[in-house]
């Protein structure tokens, strides 16, 4: 049994959530301190604080939804005084963002190898994803309301370039093309990364911090490039791509190390406004501040459903063209419930992860799925990655059929 520490989240441990067992913690042991005083100094009256009434149970790796019996209501935070807050974020959140939902795990060595007919499938559904949110708003990876009150520059920019893509002719094509490599260009040097030739004072330096949303804003838009560039078949694009490789994999890792190190993600997602103070940027507060949790949990989502894509396209692309089993860079949490992701409204979300568990899992613990639940309570993003994993075979097995026939394709 591996032996790790526990993280005292209450009412339930995380480690305990994961696999669904009991949690309780020990009495606190009996304290020998006693506070000496003189006798005329007056007895000091603790300053109590009315606790922190807290129910969270939508961290569950079962998607089994609850009975009358075992139903427990939603989040409760009863914060006395804290005007400025709604929750406290740090606390509200911790089911989503503690540091070991953050983990990346390798996948192990006995994983199944996926056949060529498998990877153009999946780099297909991809393709299909970002039609989606060109013409939709949104997709399984790109949350509807993540850019509702803050469009970063670099994402409008990959989004008009992938607008352009996808409704190119052979007559524009060649225009379309320059605009995407002319794009990707300036998303890099706009984060300090330099084209081969530029002074060498001048590369690799990043023009100044950047928020959460900033951070998946900028991954987004490289993987939007870089699914285009790396599959298209344009010579010059793909060369362009290639070298690209390592800067899409840096950023992701900067995502997750500057989420990991975020109280709340959900500041820089709500509000358009950030005023500059003495010591630092600081958020207005706005009406939106009191679904904070929900658009946390939006933004934490958001980036582990981005590192996945993000990892595998880059991944097969070395498979399918360089020969070898490249290196994995491993897999994250996501959440696999059936509607917790299309929720639309902080109020719905909140009560369909007070009703149901949102099977928060790792995708090395997803071979759970098969036996612990039906394919109905499956999310399109879970069934997809389950197919990468696990090959097509088996999820036919399980009852879901994925059909790429009617899917545009992209040259290979």
């Amino acid at each position: 049994m591996a032996k790790r520490r526990c993280g005292k989240q209450t009412p339930h441990c995380l480690r305990c959530r994961t696999r669904g067992i009991e949690c309780s913690y020990p009495p606190p042991k009996p304290t020998r301190f006693v506070l000496c005083r003189d006798d005329d100094t007056p007895p000091v009256v603790p300053d109590v604080t009315p606790p922190i009434n807290w129910q969270m149970c939508t961290y569950s790796p079962g998607l089994q939804v609850s009975t009358a019996e075992n139903a427990r209501p939603g989040f409760v935070l009863d914060l006395p005084g804290l005007s400025s807050r709604p929750v406290d974020e740090q606390l509200a959140s911790s089911w989503f963002s503690s540091l070991e939902t953050w983990e990346i795990i390798r996948p192990t060595a006995d994983q199944k190898l996926l056949t060529v007919y498998e990877m153009k499938a999946y780099l297909r559904k991809i393709h299909r994803w970002l039609s989606d949110w060109v013409e939709k708003g949104s997709n399984p990876f790109i949350h509807a309301r993540l850019y509702g009150n803050r469009f970063p520059r670099c994402i409008q920019d990959a989004y008009a370039s992938l607008s352009c893509y996808l409704h190119k002719t052979p007559a524009n094509e060649q225009a379309v093309f320059h605009i995407i490599e002319d794009r990707a260009k300036q998303l890099l040097a706009d984060n300090g990364i330099h084209s081969p030739g530029s002074p060498e004072e001048s590369k690799n330096r990043r023009l100044g911090p950047i928020d959460p949303l900033e951070h998946v804003a900028r991954v987004q838009a490289l993987l939007v490039y870089q699914t285009v560039g790396l599959y298209d078949g344009n010579i010059r694009l793909r060369s362009l791509s290639e070298s690209y490789i390592p800067v899409l994999e840096g950023w992701m890792i900067e995502m997750v190390q500057h989420a990991k190190n975020t109280v709340c993600l959900g500041d820089s997602v709500v509000s358009p406004i950030i005023e500059q103070t003495d010591v630092g940027p600081s958020r207005l507060f706005s009406a939106l501040d009191e679904d904070l949790l929900w658009y946390s949990w939006i933004a934490a989502e958001s980036m582990r459903r981005t590192w996945v894509i993000g990892s595998s396209i880059q991944v097969m692309f070395m498979a399918l063209h360089q020969g070898g089993i490249p290196p994995c860079q491993g897999g994250m949490m996501f959440t696999t419930r059936q509607g917790v992701w299309e929720a639309q409204s902080a109020v719905a979300w909140e009560k369909l992860c007070s009703e149901v568990h949102v099977g928060l899992m790792q995708m090395a613990d997803t071979h759970r799925i098969f036996t612990e639940a039906a394919p109905e309570d499956i999310n399109d993003f879970t069934k997809v990655i389950l197919e990468v994993i696990y090959g097509t075979e088996r999820i036919k097995r399980w009852g879901v059929q994925i059909d790429f026939s009617d899917q545009p394709c992209l040259e290979f």
